[in-house]
């Protein structure tokens, strides 16, 4: 069963650069990169990105369901990020289909292992996380999107199924990065109402909030 996992999730992040630059362009409405060999490149950097986080993730949790999640993440985080980046957007779509996925397998696992207080943990979490965003939103609508406000309750839930030492932790990590770069933003552009792609940040922190557990 091992082994059949770290072929079926090898076989996925290689595609995963194609396919996220597939639905980046499906989602915004154009593409993130401009000319062919540009965005075979940027396809092929976006594949090794996933496989280096795949593999990371593997190290840190073996080959486990919670692996598939966490490669799951990296796949559309990644899409998510370059994204954000370029169109400073966060496709609702992709962010459903993270948060999706996460359900579906957390899910399934619950189902094999009977661990359903920790999957109601991660969807109380989740929606939690959602209806607090939203309030941020309704009062700051200049400063955060509903990309932004979706994200967050996609990656309380990754982050509440590893438990609330994790979903803190994550949620500080992420909070903390984002802060950082705004302010590195507002410095360098001397604005306090300089916009900027929060979705990288976002993530990255979620991830590494899991790798150092």
């Amino acid at each position: 069963m091992g082994s059949i996992m770290v072929v079926a999730v090898g076989t996925g992040s290689f595609v995963a650069g194609p396919a996220m630059l597939a639905a980046a362009k499906r989602t915004t409405g154009t593409a993130l990169m401009a000319g062919l060999w540009t965005q075979v490149a940027s396809a092929v950097a976006m594949s090794a990105a996933t496989v280096a986080a795949s593999w990371i993730g593997w190290l840190r949790l073996g080959a486990t369901p919670s692996w598939l999640v966490w490669c799951w993440v990296c796949a559309l985080g990644v899409g998510l990020a370059l994204t954000d980046l370029r169109c400073r957007r966060l496709p609702f779509p992709m962010v459903m289909a993270l948060a999706g996925g996460c359900v579906v397998l957390f899910f399934g696992t619950a189902l094999m292992d009977g661990d359903w207080p920790r999957f109601g943990f991660a969807c109380a979490a989740a929606l939690v996380a959602y209806g607090l965003a939203s309030l941020v939103q309704l009062c700051a609508p200049d400063h955060t999107g509903g990309g932004d406000t979706a994200l967050y309750g996609a990656l309380t839930m990754f982050l509440g199924w590893f438990g609330w030492d994790c979903l803190l932790r994550g949620l500080l990590f992420a909070s903390g990065l984002t802060a950082v770069v705004a302010l590195v933003v507002a410095v360098s552009s001397k604005s306090m109402n300089s916009t900027f792609a929060a979705g990288p940040s976002l993530l990255g922190g979620a991830l590494l909030s899991v790798v150092v557990a």
